[in-house]
């Protein structure tokens, strides 16, 4: 026969504390949850109020009776879940588990809340070695009438700090973390009123509807980088920011990425307890994952197609431009051009590869059509094979990409032509081909100056006359060759 007994389960008081601090990465996190909690209560505002030992969070929201702060000390309380919308505003509610309280205890020593509601002021002083070494659980709470002075609302006071907050620090999160946008609805620190962020530049409205809910908000793509702090789409539930995501796109694209930014609000997505990201493998944020990732995917598609029409027509006009002043230096100097049987031979080696690069895109264009009619492990053979062959040679031995862009030269003994092709990041600077020379668009140093236009124009130049100056000479000294392209880019630059 057995006999029935009970235990009883309790949890100690420090784990509380312990395990407020963890939830959160810092202890400044628990002024977000007192400001989102002034929204939920349909306050116009919310101050926040930092010094050297002080923090102080005002609201004029709905204040809290008795039964609403045992309601804001309960550890999980299901207050706004069963009430999920504000009544005045009709706010859908941030807050959710409510044990941001005991990490508020790494910051301070204690805590007041302070609450008038109705003709009632309610204060309650939490004190943490007080209440942890009292095996009583319960806060001891004042009420008293409210003077003329006492204004409906919340004022909640972190006395006796502990760790220091930077009040530049607080701006920056508070800009992220709280719902700066929503109507009706201000937050001040010190007494100054933040403002979210706006990016200028183009905006994609984003508007779309699952079977959990809608997803709403806008991509933007931002005209300088440097007015995006941190790349990626805000990420909100209930308008208040969980992170920023680019749905592992930043692994695909390098153009454009660090321009992205802009903010969704997806109210059905679940979040962790700390509320600092969302349950990864949950239903709602995986199809949340996909539809955002193909809607960026887009975006950055178009702006890439966009941009390259853009980078295109810049260079056609750069080279054009520095070609002509090459031919005018060309011109002072024309010792330097190739003469006789070199000109012949350069200009059959330039015909000879522009024609192999023709017929290696024409190639191209067909390879879909005759690997129509092979089968499927032909296929995969054919392009393991001409995968291995393209290992064993250097990417810029590989010149079968049409330039980007060709300028040419035109003389009387020699045209000289010069193409902007992508030979990759490890590929040769500059390289010739005959009286062809190729520009590699991906070398670092290529890409670094792009954006200075009289040090790009000058890198052209460069290179340019570097190649034409070899052109002339297979066997040169370096002291020849530096004298020479030093006179020729004298000229191209200052003229006579």
């Amino acid at each position: 026969m057995f006999q029935k007994n009970k235990i009883k389960v309790t949890v100690d008081k420090s784990h509380l504390f312990t395990l407020g601090e963890k939830m959160y990465r810092e202890s400044i996190e628990f002024v977000r949850e007192l400001v989102n909690n002034a929204y939920d209560a349909d306050a116009t505002f919310a101050n926040v109020s930092i010094s050297e030992d002080k923090i102080e969070v005002l609201d004029n929201g709905s204040g809290m009776n008795a039964r609403g702060l045992e309601q804001f000390f309960t550890i999980g309380s299901e207050e706004k879940r069963t009430h999920g919308v504000s009544p005045r505003f009709g706010r859908k509610r941030i807050g959710q588990f409510g044990i941001g309280k005991f990490s508020a205890l790494a910051l301070c020593d204690e805590f007041l809340v302070e609450s008038v509601k109705g003709k009632n002021k309610y204060t309650v002083v939490f004190n943490r070695s007080s209440w942890e070494s009292d095996e009583n659980w319960d806060l001891p709470i004042k009420k008293e009438a409210a003077s003329a002075l006492d204004k409906e609302g919340t004022k909640i006071i972190l006395n006796k700090l502990t760790k220091k907050v930077s009040l530049s620090e607080a701006e920056k999160y508070l800009k992220q973390s709280v719902p700066l946008r929503a109507k009706k609805f201000s937050v001040y620190l010190n007494n100054k009123k933040i403002s979210a962020k706006t990016v200028p530049g183009k905006i994609i409205a984003i508007n779309i509807k699952t079977m959990y809910g809608a997803i709403i908000g806008e991509i933007v793509i931002a005209i300088n980088s440097r007015d995006v702090d941190e790349p990626g789409v805000e990420c909100r539930v209930k308008q208040a920011l969980i992170k920023r995501e680019l749905f592992g796109l930043d692994r695909k694209y390098k153009h454009g990425i660090n321009r992205i930014a802009g903010s969704v609000n997806a109210d059905f997505l679940p979040l962790i307890a700390a509320r600092s990201d969302f349950v990864t493998d949950s239903a709602e944020y995986k199809l949340f994952y996909q539809l955002m990732r193909e809607r960026l995917d887009k975006v950055l598609k178009e702006f890439n197609k966009q941009s390259e029409t853009k980078n295109l027509q810049k260079i056609n006009k750069e080279l054009q431009e520095i070609m002509k002043h090459i031919k005018e230096a060309l011109a002072l100097n024309p010792d330097f051009v190739p003469q006789g049987k070199a000109a012949a031979r350069l200009k059959k080696e330039g015909r000879k590869k522009m024609a192999a690069a023709s017929a290696a895109i024409k190639s191209g264009e067909n390879k879909n059509q005759e690997e129509g009619g092979m089968d499927k492990e032909d296929v995969e053979d054919k392009t393991k094979k001409e995968s291995s062959e393209k290992t064993k040679e250097p990417a810029s031995a590989n010149l079968e990409a049409k330039p980007l862009v060709l300028k040419r030269i035109r003389m009387k003994k020699l045209g000289i032509s010069c193409g902007i092709v992508s030979l990759g990041e490890d590929g040769l600077e500059v390289m010739s081909q005959g009286n062809l020379i190729y520009i590699n668009q991906d070398h670092p140093l290529y890409q670094k100056l792009y954006k200075k236009k009289d040090l790009f124009a000058i890198h052209l130049m460069r290179l340019i006359t570097q190649e034409i100056v070899l052109m002339k000479k297979l066997r040169i000294t370096a002291s020849e060759a530096f004298s020479w392209q030093s006179k020729l880019l004298k000229d191209a630059l200052c003229g006579k």
